[in-house]
């Protein structure tokens, strides 16, 4: 009998949905991500750390609206992810491994917007699109 030492475990498809009046979403750690997350709040961000998660075959991708609140990411190398943001006061900040293209669109009436990074051919891409009346966008390489 011959066990295999790679074993792999089906990705978790499907959305996680996050709705709050008041407060946001954090998840970091060891846990097994979405292909989609979705947060509407009317007071609070999302905080993700998909560092140690165990991440589906695609890209990930994250939609978060809300009033007041902003969203902040972090990749680990590898990571496909694609983010949709809008919101009245926050913005995004991502935080990417070296060689991570980030590619930004949308808009920010008011705050700063990150250009984005220029990363390794055929390596790993995020892409960010933001709308926010007052915010920006971040992009930092870990």
């Amino acid at each position: 009998m011959e066990i295999s030492k790679n074993l792999s475990v089906p990705a978790v498809r499907g959305t996680q949905w996050s709705v709050a009046l008041l407060g946001g979403l954090k998840q970091a750690g060891a846990f097994r991500a979405k292909e989609r997350t979705v947060h509407v709040s009317g007071v609070g961000g999302a905080k993700l750390d998909h560092s140690d998660a165990q991440l589906p075959a695609g890209p990930t991708h994250l939609v978060k609206a809300s009033l007041v609140g902003g969203a902040e990411l972090t990749y680990p190398a590898g990571a496909s992810a694609e983010v949709d943001a809008f919101s009245l006061v926050g913005g995004v900040d991502l935080a990417v491994p070296a060689g991570t293209t980030v590619e930004v669109s949308g808009f920010s009436l008011f705050g700063p917007r990150s250009t984005g990074v220029a990363g390794e051919v055929d390596g790993p891409v995020v892409k960010v699109r933001s709308y926010s009346l007052i915010g920006g966008v971040k992009v930092r390489q870990a």
